[in-house]
């Protein structure tokens, strides 16, 4: 099949594109090992064969092809390029205008440099002749970008292998997590590092209400202002009808059906009834703690934003009707009927007040103070008698740590936390 031959600046309505965005977000982060590169591969294919000829796209997919060494995937990269450079020198203005021509031009440069330094350093299952002809594409590529790639080295012994499926990589590329700072991290890393926390809390105990916690900053930690409009009317895009379709559907699965709202609501922030959507699932689950730490957290950000009730889909959608704000405002769960224990509220309270001096002492978010950070979380848990919560924190402050050149005065604290991941 041919490639697209014009780049779609919102994809934003893609179930596809939020699949490969949801699975790139954990690029170069503590989630990095867990990207599952054949979907990569398969995601940014389809787009660029059928939605966009976007080099940012085209990154993606060069970057899995790196992975999964073998044949199929370079010789789609190669003739990715081959198209690239034809809509370039035959049909420019696919790209955009002027400027957003000159960003795609750079996007595939600094795409190419990161290839051919990765192609020089390792030797890929690929037969003479692709290495030829990607050899050649980068001789004309420099002269239609104006400017000067590094040599691509040709490997004098090749295994050629033109049978070798796509699939899963055991070994990924190395990733350096030495300013894993969170104001280091994108949106997308933040995203995916919270979200990450929540599964792995969910996955040990679908009722930890610390998971939902971590699931909400995954949402809502980085927004800090309402998207720009015009006249109450965003550019954002309401949710795309299969994604309500997969929420709504009944599943035997009830963790991973949580899993999925988390997900797909982390991706779409500004959806409040699908918020709405989830507490209901909740409620019928009887999730009621979850239920009511939700209902408190959406309150809080809803009416922190006044303008919220007003803002509208690029479709035209109320972000969040009437309806759904008193739901969040004025109602009280289902769970209020059971007054709950003064012992268990005040020592409810005093974990949550722990947790805050714990948020407010990492105040320069440095690689020492978020070690520190986590340290004081696990022994927190391990105090609470939440062993499980803790094991998952020390498994985390064991992965960052070892990626990290320890002085004298961590050793330490990482032998403790390598003790405590391991315990059995």
């Amino acid at each position: 099949m041919s490639f697209y031959e014009k780049v779609e600046e919102n994809l934003d309505h893609l179930e596809l594109y939020q699949l490969l965005e949801n699975e790139m977000s954990k690029y170069k982060t503590l989630n990095h090992e867990s990207i599952k590169w054949d979907k990569v591969y398969e995601c940014s294919l389809e787009l660029l064969e059928q939605h966009t000829i976007d080099a940012k796209i085209a990154n993606y997919f060069m970057l899995s092809c790196l992975v999964l060494k073998n044949e199929l995937c370079f010789d789609k990269l190669l003739k990715y390029y081959e198209n690239f450079m034809q809509i370039l020198t035959q049909s420019p203005n696919n790209f955009g205008d002027t400027k957003n021509q000159i960003l795609q031009k750079k996007k595939i440069k600094n795409m190419s440099d990161y290839f051919i330094a990765e192609f020089n350093k390792n030797e890929f299952k690929v037969s003479q002749k692709i290495n030829l002809e990607f050899a050649k594409l980068f001789e004309e590529l420099e002269v239609l970008l104006e400017c000067k790639f590094a040599k691509l080295q040709i490997h004098q012994k090749q295994n050629i292998d033109g049978k070798t499926n796509v699939s899963s990589p055991i070994k990924q590329v190395n990733v350096d997590l030495k300013n894993t700072n969170l104001n280091s991290l994108n949106d997308r890393e933040y995203r995916a590092l919270f979200l990450n926390l929540a599964n792995e809390l969910l996955q040990n105990n679908a009722d930890d209400i610390n998971a939902y916690a971590f699931f909400v900053e995954a949402m809502w930690g980085r927004i800090k202002l309402m998207p720009e409009h015009n006249d109450y009317i965003t550019r954002i895009r309401y949710v795309d009808k299969n994604v309500i379709k997969i929420l709504l559907e009944s599943k035997d699965n009830e963790l991973e059906h949580i899993k999925i709202f988390m997900e797909n609501l982390a991706l779409n922030p500004f959806w409040i009834e699908g918020v709405k959507l989830f507490c209901e699932f909740l409620e019928k689950r009887k999730k009621n703690t979850a239920l009511k730490l939700l209902i408190v957290l959406v309150s809080d950000f809803i009416t922190k934003f006044e303008n919220i009730s007003k803002l509208r889909f690029e479709s035209g959608e109320l972000m969040c009707r009437e309806e759904i704000f008193n739901y969040f405002v004025r109602q009280e769960p289902n769970s209020h009927k059971n007054t709950p224990n003064p012992k268990n509220v005040k020592k409810q309270k005093e974990f949550e007040q722990a947790l805050f001096d714990i948020n407010n002492e990492n105040y320069d978010n440095s690689l020492f103070y978020n070690i520190n950070a986590l340290l004081d979380m696990a022994k927190l848990f391990e105090e609470k008698e939440m062993p499980k919560n803790a094991k998952i924190i020390y498994i985390q402050l064991k992965e960052l740590m070892e990626k990290t050149l320890l002085k004298d005065y961590l050793l330490d604290d990482y032998q403790k936390a390598k003790a405590r991941a391991e315990k059995k």
